[in-house]
């Protein structure tokens, strides 16, 4: 009877375990290409301008697993005779999904106290994020894609905070069925 025991006890054991096993290596295999579409990456390039600044080659590369954004320029285009010390500045991103609310996607803020900060004339860097993707990045269109925009902010030693939205549009889409 014992033995029966310990037969039934190791053969529960190892269907557990290889059930566990199964769904590890689904998960970790995950969807090799995306969904609806059938394509294994899309690659996005979005430009944008405002009243005084430019976003150039802002890029959104997606795949079934992950998403990657930024690596783009900011340029100020009003007059450089404008500027003043400022001890803030700071840009979000903002991706609106269909119909829904614009959602935050990335960010970066600088700031000083009792200094300055040099917000160049030339172009500002974009930083860039990668990260899984969510069902509602994957379900978004290049038409939803160009209802993207980006805030800029900055602030002045006075205390003035200055704020400006760039509508962004897609110029540039890329994908592979490979």
């Amino acid at each position: 009877m014992r033995k029966r025991w310990y037969i039934v006890v190791m053969v529960l054991l190892l269907a557990t375990n290889g059930v566990t096993l199964g769904l590890l290596i689904q998960r970790l295999g995950g969807p090799a290409k995306l969904p609806d579409s059938g394509k294994a990456w899309e690659a996005f390039t979005l430009n944008g301008q405002s009243k005084y600044w430019q976003v150039e080659d802002f890029k959104i590369i997606r795949t079934a697993s992950g998403i990657f954004r930024g690596n783009g320029n900011l340029r100020y285009i009003g007059n450089p005779d404008h500027f003043k010390p400022y001890d803030y500045f700071g840009y979000a991103f903002f991706e609106r999904p269909g119909e829904g609310s614009p959602k935050p996607v990335m960010s970066y803020a600088e700031t000083s106290k009792g200094g300055t900060i040099d917000i160049p004339a030339a172009a500002w860097h974009i930083g860039s994020i990668k990260g899984t993707v969510s069902d509602w990045e994957l379900a978004e269109t290049q038409a939803d894609l160009s209802l993207s925009h980006m805030e800029v902010s900055w602030k002045d030693n006075g205390g003035m905070l200055h704020q400006e939205l760039i509508p962004m549009s897609v110029t540039e889409a890329y994908s592979s069925m490979e």
